[in-house]
């Protein structure tokens, strides 16, 4: 997992959690014991539980749902989880490529967590609140590549799951890989950074 922080009284949008569940949807028994870690209740008498999108949840919870997840089912089953971000969490409109698709990553993290019930980004006036870390991109001049730097609280094998579901979103062939040589936050770094090529 990520040794970066955050801020207390940080919660994510329902929309981000349910994520976690279509992803892993095929194992029941670690979907249950999601839910008992997001400490999700039934919704009314005899009813199964389930996410409800429109709600917000403790940041803490969710970052706890991907140690089980990490513990239970390795990196690839973080990877999976963070490529369904870009299907169910809220994006900025209007995102026509890959180099805005990517570089509108840390604006739609913050637009899906809210810090002391207030939400991290707004829409009208650009205003974007620290206390989770940000994604910053770049392209690289000349080619079909770009570099997509990562320092929240994440683990570094989901945020490499989510930059693939983004760029796969415009270039169906995209690769991400790691690039060690900058750090690593599971290694105790401040950022990791992602190569993505097309």
């Amino acid at each position: 997992m990520s040794q970066v922080t955050h801020e207390p009284g940080i919660t994510v949008t329902g929309a981000s959690v349910a994520s976690i569940v279509e992803a892993i949807q095929s194992f029941t028994v670690l979907v249950s014991a999601l839910l008992d870690v997001m400490k999700v209740p039934a919704r009314g008498a005899g009813a199964e539980r389930a996410i409800d999108v429109t709600a917000w949840y403790p940041l803490e919870d969710y970052l706890q749902a991907y140690r089980k997840i990490d513990s239970l089912l390795g990196g690839r089953g973080l990877e999976k989880v963070g490529s369904m971000i870009p299907k169910n969490a809220v994006f900025p409109a209007n995102i026509t490529d890959i180099h805005q698709g990517l570089a509108s990553i840390d604006v739609a993290f913050h637009m899906n967590h809210r810090k002391n019930g207030r939400s991290m980004f707004n829409p009208l006036t650009g205003e974007m609140t620290d206390g989770i870390g940000h994604y910053s991109y770049s392209a690289v001049p000349g080619k079909n590549e770009g570099h997509v730097v990562c320092g929240n609280p994440y683990p570094c094998r989901f945020d490499q799951g989510l930059i693939k579901g983004m760029a796969q979103r415009f270039m169906p062939h995209a690769v991400v890989t790691h690039d060690p040589n900058q750090g690593c936050r599971q290694k105790g770094g401040a950022s990791c950074t992602f190569v993505v090529t097309w």
